[in-house]
């Protein structure tokens, strides 16, 4: 859908002229002389249009033949929000999902037994909860400091997109529902942290399960050794969680930003950085880093804003030069630290750093904002950026537009905001949603076990595909893909292809923050 007060685009392949009809069959107006170009991700000849001010109602759009349905709704975004965020309650690990709150995709307990250390595997700890990280069932704490992060800042910068219940187990309990599923991943993260502060790195198998459904998933799971990147990525995100859950449970705040401290103490305490490399036997998914200097940044940021500490300002002034300031993934945060130092901390830093900060922040803005302009679908993604799970980044600069946005209060940054959500909804050169139950032709069969062996024809609803992956493919998906196939048409909806179709908690989360930032726009312009 459409909402009335934003952009609505369409695009056209191969055609210079459209007409755009209302519910009767009326003509409403025409696109005449249009220009297609050339895209080089997709290989498609686009005419991307606006279709201008309509009110709610029906339409179609009519070119060469074909004929498209228009809604143009008040709160296009609302359901979407709330779907996404509960896309995050179907991982849920280490307790049974009831049929009251998951319908057909009920299921028993999973992964409740005790793990073992890798390095001493006769002791044995308590680490159930949180969420399936990925189309498998392996936890990664990583990852899971990111999903978490991009969470906490939608919720803190558009509160009124999370004013609806969502049917989860803790709904109504007076806590937003996105802050009761993200106290579910915390409440699992405080159990990866050791007495000293330092944070397992992951929690998984040796190798990954088959394709069954969680509760029959009986092999032992090993706690693998601390990483540096675990501990900053964790610190970072407990302090932020901290000042987001003061307001409803000042003791919870109180234990997240303790164990935030102790986790950069640690860091503090061993400062020679070791790269995260599986050992032999381990297959399951590395999610290793070349470095700790982003997540250290990230840290350093939150734990001044929650605590006010010196010694963590004079840390991230030090490292802030040293950090990409626009990316928000999993194995690069600098875009988090640059946020909180933008919005969290304004008016606390020093005027010339801050000033420094927001101009190589702006710039990458703009970088993104000309990457969207020259894609022949408005996506901020260049050709070559279509790898494993390329939704991340073009999710991710659909964040880095939005903080633009509010920053500046420029309107194109909002505007190519919005094309990245589009982007997933369909406006992309699969003509497909990206998104398991939302828009009129979404993907089916994603890399996600619970949906391959649950028996339910439909997928598991709210989950965000990786999407098209012309780098570094599985060699069954290369045989399957016409050659020379383009980047942005690299794409199998199959769900063997784990590298074009799995899904993961950390592309949930940045469409969560996108789309709650439109929803929120069209619940205040009514």
């Amino acid at each position: 859908g459409y909402a009335p007060g934003l952009p609505k685009r369409a695009a056209l392949l191969d055609q210079t002229s459209a007409r755009l009809l209302d519910e009767a069959g009326q003509e409403l107006r025409r696109f005449d002389g249009l220009h297609p170009w050339f895209d080089p991700a997709s290989g498609d000849r686009v005419a991307l249009i606006d279709l201008g001010h309509l009110a709610p109602g029906e339409y179609s759009l009519n070119a060469g033949g074909e004929s498209r349905r228009i809604r143009v709704e008040r709160r296009p975004y609302s359901a979407l929000t709330g779907a996404l965020v509960k896309g995050l309650y179907y991982q849920r690990c280490g307790c049974a999902l009831e049929a009251a709150h998951a319908g057909p995709y009920a299921h028993a307990a999973c992964h409740t037994a005790p793990a073992k250390l890798y390095e001493n595997p006769e002791v044995e700890l308590d680490a159930s909860g949180g969420w399936h990280d990925a189309g498998d069932y392996g936890r990664y704490v990583s990852p899971a400091a990111v999903t978490v992060g991009h969470l906490l800042y939608a919720y803190r910068w558009f509160p009124k997109a999370f004013q609806d219940a969502l049917n989860i187990p803790e709904s109504g309990n007076g806590l937003p529902d996105v802050l009761n599923e993200c106290r579910f991943e915390l409440e699992w993260l405080l159990k990866m942290q050791r007495e000293d502060g330092a944070l397992y790195h992951k929690l998984t198998k040796k190798r990954f399960a088959p394709f069954i459904m969680p509760e029959e998933d009986k092999a032992q799971e090993y706690l693998l050794p601390p990483t540096h990147t675990a501990t900053a990525g964790y610190a970072a995100c407990a302090a932020l969680a901290s000042r987001a859950y003061r307001p409803f449970d000042a003791a919870f705040s109180a234990r997240l930003l303790e164990s935030a401290v102790r986790a950069w103490a640690w860091l503090e305490q061993n400062p020679r950085f070791v790269p995260y490399e599986n050992p032999e036997d381990v297959k399951t998914g590395a999610y290793g880093d070349t470095n700790c200097l982003d997540e250290a940044f990230w840290a350093a940021s939150e734990l001044y804003a929650s605590t006010g500490e010196a010694r963590y300002l004079d840390a991230l002034t030090a490292l802030c030069p040293r950090v990409e300031l626009s990316k928000f993934g999993w194995r690069e945060v600098g875009g988090l630290g640059a946020l909180c130092c933008l919005f969290e901390l304004d008016g606390r830093l020093d005027k010339a750093f801050a000033d420094g900060l927001q101009g190589r922040f702006l710039l990458a803005a703009d970088a993104a904002l000309e990457t969207a302009r020259l894609s022949g679908y408005g996506t901020a993604l260049s050709p070559d950026g279509y790898v494993w799970g390329s939704s991340l980044p073009i999710l991710c600069n659909g964040m880095l537009l939005i903080a633009a946005w509010k920053r500046s209060g420029k309107t194109p940054y909002l505007d190519a905001a919005l094309n990245q959500l589009d982007y997933l909804l369909g406006l992309n050169a699969l003509d497909l949603s990206l998104v398991t139950g939302y828009g009129e032709r979404p993907f089916r069969f994603p890399h996600h076990r619970p949906s391959a062996s649950d028996g339910v024809e439909d997928p598991v609803p709210g989950l965000v595909s990786g999407g098209p992956n012309a780098r570094n493919n599985y060699p069954s998906t290369r045989e399957r893909l016409p050659k020379g196939t383009y980047p942005a048409k690299s794409y199998l909806d199959e769900t063997p292809s784990a590298d074009t179709n799995e899904i993961a908690i950390y592309w949930n989360s940045p469409a969560v923050f996108v789309a709650a930032c439109f929803d929120q726009l069209t619940r205040e312009n009514g």
